[in-house]
């Protein structure tokens, strides 16, 4: 049986990584790393639309490496729903096959930007209008698709309850 999985989404430096990991901690499961950060790193930021596809393959991938060895739920750092934003951002325009996304996961928690950007050499958008701007997109994309999801704010603690909360409510309706 395939695990209940849970996907961290939204705009970079809003502590997803961080509550991936305590989210995986607390369930005793795996977080699933982002694909695209580990990708960047080797590669740069500059991505095109090879780039991307060759970032999908890479988080699917990982998704069904880790679905065989985590228990009942699998936390996911992002996933293609993700990379098909990017590819708005980052081509202008997104090609129909970095739309398709055939497996969600089953549930999203949507960081919001209340937090501190954190600089990094592979992070884009630091401006406060740039990183509303990318939130709304997030939360426009996962509306489109109708895919479940909770907007999670607040300092980490807060988040990793809401986060908590939020995901026994959503397995608890499934």
């Amino acid at each position: 049986m395939r695990p209940f999985r849970v996907c961290l989404h939204g705009p970079e430096s809003t502590g997803k990584t961080t509550l991936a990991k305590e989210l995986a901690e607390a369930y005793g499961t795996i977080a699933v790393p982002e694909f695209g950060r580990l990708y960047c790193e080797a590669f740069g930021i500059r991505c095109d639309a090879d780039d991307l596809r060759a970032i999908v393959q890479g988080e699917r991938l990982m998704i069904a490496f880790a679905e065989r060895k985590a228990k009942d739920i699998l936390i996911l750092d992002t996933d293609p729903v993700m990379t098909a934003i990017w590819a708005d951002v980052l081509l202008g325009s997104r090609p129909a096959d970095l739309d398709r996304v055939d497996d969600p996961a089953d549930f999203y928690l949507l960081c919001a930007i209340d937090v501190p950007f954190a600089a990094d050499a592979i992070r884009y958008f630091p401006k406060e209008s740039d990183r509303a701007a990318f939130f709304a997109r997030c939360k426009a994309e996962l509306e489109r698709r109708k895919l479940p999801f909770t907007t999670i704010s607040g300092d980490r603690k807060a988040r990793r309850e809401r986060a908590l909360a939020a995901i026994a409510q959503a397995r608890s309706g499934c």
